[in-house]
């Protein structure tokens, strides 16, 4: 059973948030609320968070009709756990070439390739949600480019707030 709260550009995340573990029925730790919350680059915060620098594993990337279709985990350095899937969609014409060939090289997470970039993009959550059968938390967002959702990701937490709490720093 999935458990979705739409986040509402009128109410604050952390409302949207409190919203979610009522309808969960119980309270989600501090790090999975920072990481649902997260608007910046995912990767960053798993790196303080574990004190290690996580890698990107795509496991599958294809493209069609102006339309990058991509898989991926990102997986803790030092255990080799899996600890984020996300599923993406990239939309070439919404994107400069420079970014596109770094995504269709599968160089690094797209986020890093975004901030690397330079340039200006804003990340809006659409969704956090959970999956009781997994007890997996997610969360939808877009990252617009000048308006335009340039790309759209599902990230979904494969870690438990125990193991989240039994690696960090």
């Amino acid at each position: 059973m999935y458990i979705r709260i739409r986040v509402d550009g009128s109410i604050r995340l952390v409302d949207s948030i409190h919203a979610l573990e009522e309808k969960m029925g119980k309270k989600m730790s501090l790090l999975s609320k920072i990481l649902l919350a997260d608007t910046g680059v995912l990767e960053d915060k798993l790196s303080i968070i574990l004190n290690s620098i996580p890698s990107i594993q795509v496991i599958e990337q294809t493209e069609s009709n102006q339309l990058i279709l991509r898989r991926a985990y990102v997986i803790d350095s030092k255990s080799k756990r899996r600890l984020v899937y996300a599923s993406s969609q990239v939309h070439i014409d919404c994107l400069p070439s420079s970014i596109i060939v770094r995504v269709r090289n599968k160089e690094s997470g797209l986020g890093r390739i975004l901030m690397d970039s330079q340039m200006e993009f804003r990340k809006e959550i659409i969704t956090l949600g959970y999956e009781s059968g997994n007890q997996r938390l997610f969360r939808c967002y877009n990252i617009y480019n000048k308006k335009q959702a340039a790309i759209e990701v599902k990230e979904v937490i494969l870690i438990t707030d125990e193991v989240l709490r039994s690696i960090a720093v």
